[in-house]
């Protein structure tokens, strides 16, 4: 088997699903075994090699290749995989069915970890063509809270500019939008259903914090407008409220998605919000739980010129396009790190029943990315 392909198996076997906040427990709901296995990798090829202890059984893994370079070039991919409950294949037996490897996490985003870290070790091979120092960097809970890259950049990230490994089908992603998400709850009054008018509805109040927002999200399609990726927009995704139907409710909570454009922040997208809802009595809104920015990396920037170079060397052809959702990227943007989003596989095959990538694309990236660091 080719090393890239024996490395993604590898990978591939190891459980490393996000809990997603829903208590689940266990080492298949950690990323500690894979970054163990991602660390060791690393060291065999005598690349520098720290755990960052994001939270308990949840490291980033962190690798260092000097190269006596003048700029540095980081290299991510989160190490988390969604929930493997309802998939019609055995999703850590990785196999391999014409030219596809099938299995949780082969395209999201495992396949970039394999594509980076293979891409790496060659080009160590010749070491004296690298033109760039390299900053290995695979994650922890992107999936949920992206706080693995959040914590990383609280934690001193350096780098000139970076690839983060999603599946894009080669193509170069520039510019995404970000999101922020938050709660709303509404407090009424139980009581018994058959005298209702002793009570206070939380689920009324909350009907009409429902339609305001509905309102908001409309006027949202209407307004400011990003010449690559549209109009921002607004759902409410989640609601819970009650506890029997014979009571009236007491409390209500709807989980709100704001898809951000580059250039908003967490308290622009908020204070029309807190304005929006002032006057309803009883209605609370929560600091929101995750929030990550929408990035653009401008059309000429070196990351995006050098990577187009090097797609069309391989390819033959490079497509720059732009993404409505969210990456890690939006973080290492928000801090002065251009970072663009490029790797094997399709995001249509993310987070499905039978989890696949192309193995020719896997190939593809692989040469990409040596072909980037060294010509």
């Amino acid at each position: 088997m080719e090393a890239v392909i024996k490395l993604l198996s590898d990978l591939v076997a190891i459980p490393s699903m996000n809990p997603m906040g829903r208590g689940r427990i266990g080492k298949e709901y950690s990323e500690q075994a894979i970054a163990e296995f991602v660390a060791e990798f690393m060291r065999k090829a005598s690349i520098d090699v720290e755990l960052q202890q994001v939270s308990p059984g949840r490291p980033n893994v962190i690798g260092v290749v000097s190269a006596g370079a003048q700029e540095t070039l980081m290299l991510e991919a989160h190490l988390d995989t969604v929930f493997a409950d309802s998939m019609l294949i055995d999703p850590f037996s990785p196999i391999i069915r014409d030219g596809k490897l099938y299995g949780r996490g082969a395209c999201d985003t495992k396949g970039s970890v394999a594509a980076f870290l293979e891409a790496v070790v060659n080009s160590l091979k010749v070491a004296k063509s690298m033109r760039y120092n390299v900053l290995l960097l695979f994650v922890s809970d992107e999936e949920y809270r992206f706080a693995g890259a959040q914590y990383a950049v609280r934690h001193g990230l350096k780098a000139n500019f970076g690839i983060a490994g999603e599946p894009t089908l080669l193509r170069i992603v520039r510019a995404h939008k970000g999101v922020t998400r938050w709660k709303i709850h509404t407090k009424g009054i139980a009581a018994h259903s058959a005298y209702p008018e002793r009570g206070k509805n939380a689920i009324y109040a909350m009907a009409k914090v429902i339609d305001r927002l509905e309102h908001h999200a409309a006027a949202l399609k209407t307004g400011h407008t990003h010449q690559l990726l549209g109009t921002p927009s607004l759902s409410v995704g989640v609601i819970e409220g009650g506890q029997a139907v014979n009571v009236v409710p007491d409390k209500c909570w709807i989980e709100i998605d704001r898809r951000t454009l580059p250039g908003e922040t967490t308290q622009t997208v908020l204070e029309p919000i807190h304005s929006l809802l002032s006057d309803l009595e009883g209605c609370e809104m929560r600091e929101p739980h995750l929030s990550v920015a929408g990035m653009e990396v401008a059309e000429h920037a070196p990351i995006v010129r050098g990577l187009t170079q090097a797609v069309r060397s391989i390819c033959g052809e490079a497509i720059v396009e732009a993404a409505h959702y969210a990456t890690d990227a939006g973080v290492y943007n928000s801090v002065g790190v251009p970072t663009v989003v490029f790797g094997p596989g399709d995001i249509a095959q993310a987070h499905t029943e039978s989890e696949y990538i192309e193995l020719q694309q896997l190939h593809q990236a692989v040469a990409i990315i040596e072909r980037f660091l060294t010509s």
